[in-house]
């Protein structure tokens, strides 16, 4: 893995590995910088939170406190004096007579006395477990009996300590009372319960303003039933896996900070949901400032390192450009591709020396080229100087017109003269259908030869007449198939020619059921390493004709022992009219 990239990073263009260092150690610095900066405001969340959960705390307490105030009233009155002698001299008078009803006068003043100086008290009531019910203070609305019923069953259970029913959307106020039992004489006795109905609402709204945010969202919840709420509409309660903590919340689109803190004395759930923009909204909005800044300048570095890259290796991926053009010998594209530039850094220096040498290399290869033409020009024009191609054409209609009464000699004195045509044309080039006539008059030749040792198949599809191809391609195939075919078959051999128009390129097949070769020989017949036993056109010479004619060619031999051999030749199309061009744009 690591000889992998080590390899990968070796093989990387210049500006690449350039650049790539840069990403590495800029990315790392800014990767640091944004933990450190996220660190820090992490920090700061917790502080926030802290802060916020001790403003909430310090508003519970408040609350608390005020609801200790209504017990500890509920403990004055059950425990006063006056209050137990006078409850005790009723319960010597006859039930509900107007004695009973005078002796139980002095307590609505002292229950009036008591509560006044409670602004969240409403109201306070005298009650029994019968009928008997004294109210001092305003009117909060209509209780049902069987909550009072509650409350005094709950009072009884409590045998004089302090119960509390919450608050609830039919009643929206807090009912707390206890027995009241006789301690003069350590009796005990049953006189009575006092109830209490408490603001809590307009409490907590009295202490509301112990909070620092002033718009903050404020609920209070006793079970799942809410107590007080800042809205009507209160935002969905999210899961608390503990009596306190913090999160951000949606709400209506908004985010909120919501801190939670569950009171130990009452079991309330006190939740202040604060819009999160008034608390964090400076801090986020320095966070994205500094992280899209991070990211602005890494990327501004970037476009720059790489500009600077591009200037510093720019001349050198002109050069390489330069040497891939000069390895395809285009010379003088390469001198003019250069455009070698007056600086004296190594780049330019580089440049000169590359040009001066390519300059040298042209002139070696054209002087060198010259040479090589001149010679195959003399060897060419003393081939021509043995034989005048007239005079041998003009013999063979002699001899043809001298045996006019043998049919088969006449026939192939006639193909003998059409191959020796096509042989002697000067063209470098002939139309796939003038190959396939030649290689037809050289099928027939070698069939008065062979008899009925060879057969032969040949099959043409499509306009061959409109495409070129070197001329001597098709023949010195058909050759080759006699002589490793039908000269070394016990029995007959079939030979199977075929040229025909596909929809890119033109294939030319050549096929015989010879005895095949091993695949040692038919590995040195594709290297052409293999000596060739006629004295015709060898396969390398046409492989290398068809790789100097065309950039796009196929030249595929096969064969298989016992089942003869197969040359396969794909040329690019090129149509007539572009004959006397050497090398096609295929």
């Amino acid at each position: 893995m690591w000889e992998h990239i080590k390899n990968s990073f070796r093989n990387m263009k210049l500006a690449g590995k350039m650049v790539l260092v840069y990403l590495l150690v800029t990315g790392i610095t800014c990767g640091i910088s944004m933990i450190g900066l996220q660190a820090s405001f992490h920090i700061y969340d917790t502080k926030i939170y802290d802060k916020s959960l001790q403003e909430l705390e310090f508003f519970a307490q408040k609350v608390n406190d005020d609801l200790e105030k209504i017990e500890n009233l509920s403990y004055t009155l059950a425990m006063d004096g006056d209050v137990q002698a006078a409850l005790a001299e009723a319960a010597d008078a006859r039930y509900l007579s107007q004695e009973f009803y005078y002796k139980l006068y002095p307590i609505r003043k002292i229950f009036l006395n008591e509560i006044n100086v409670h602004s969240s008290v409403q109201n306070a009531i005298y009650m029994d477990r019968k009928s008997v019910r004294i109210f001092i203070g305003t009117d909060c609305g209509e209780v049902e009996d069987e909550t009072y019923q509650k409350l005094l069953a709950m009072c009884k259970e409590a045998r004089g300590a302090d119960v509390v029913l919450p608050p609830t959307e039919e009643f929206p106020y807090q009912l707390s009372g206890r027995d009241i039992l006789e301690t003069k004489n350590a009796s005990l006795n049953y006189l009575g319960t006092v109830i209490i109905t408490s603001d809590i609402a307009g409490t907590i709204e009295k202490q509301k303003n112990a909070l620092e945010f002033s718009d903050s969202l404020l609920y209070v919840y006793s079970g799942d039933e809410m107590i007080y709420g800042s809205t009507q509409e209160s935002p969905k309660l999210p899961k608390m896996d503990s009596s306190q903590g913090y999160q951000i919340i949606k709400h209506q689109g908004e985010s909120y900070f919501m801190s939670y803190l569950k009171s130990e004395k009452n079991g309330w759930m006190y939740v202040n949901y604060v819009p999160y923009s008034h608390i964090m909204g400076q801090a986020v909005m320095l966070r994205y400032v500094m992280f899209g800044g991070l990211i602005v300048i890494f990327l501004i570095t970037i476009v720059i390192m790489r500009k600077v890259a591009s200037v510093i290796t720019s001349p050198f991926q002109r050069l390489t450009e330069t040497i891939y053009l000069a390895e395809q010998g285009d010379f003088k594209g390469a001198r003019d591709f250069l455009q070698v530039e007056d600086r004296r850094d190594e780049a330019g220096l580089l440049a000169q020396d590359f040009k001066v040498m390519l300059e040298k290399i042209d002139s070696l290869i054209h002087e060198n080229y010259e040479k090589q033409l001149l010679i195959k020009d003399t060897k060419y024009k003393m081939l021509q100087a043995q034989i005048n191609p007239h005079f041998l054409y003009n013999t063979l209609n002699t001899v043809n017109w001298m045996i006019k009464g043998n049919q088969d000699a006449s026939k192939m004195i006639v193909e003998l003269g059409n191959l020796m045509r096509a042989s002697f044309a000067k063209e470098q080039y002939a139309t796939v259908a003038e190959e396939v006539s030649m290689a037809k008059s050289y099928i027939t030749i070698q069939q008065f030869r062979y008899k009925n040792r060879a057969v032969f198949e040949l099959q043409e599809q499509g306009n061959l007449q409109k495409y070129m191809i070197p001329r001597m391609v098709l023949q010195p195939l058909i050759e080759n198939a006699i002589l490793y075919g039908v000269d070394q078959s016990l029995t007959g051999c079939r030979i199977c020619v075929s040229a025909i128009e596909k929809e890119d390129d033109i294939c030319i097949r050549v096929a015989d059921d010879g005895p095949g070769m091993l695949p040692e020989e038919l590995e040195a017949v594709r290297n052409f390493t293999i000596v060739p036993k006629g004295h015709g056109i060898g396969l390398k010479n046409i492989y290398e004709r068809l790789k100097i004619t065309y950039k796009n060619s196929e030249f595929l031999i096969d064969s298989k022992l016992g089942e003869g051999t197969v040359v396969i030749i794909r040329i690019p199309k090129i149509v007539k009219e572009k004959s006397d061009v050497s090398v096609t744009d295929c």
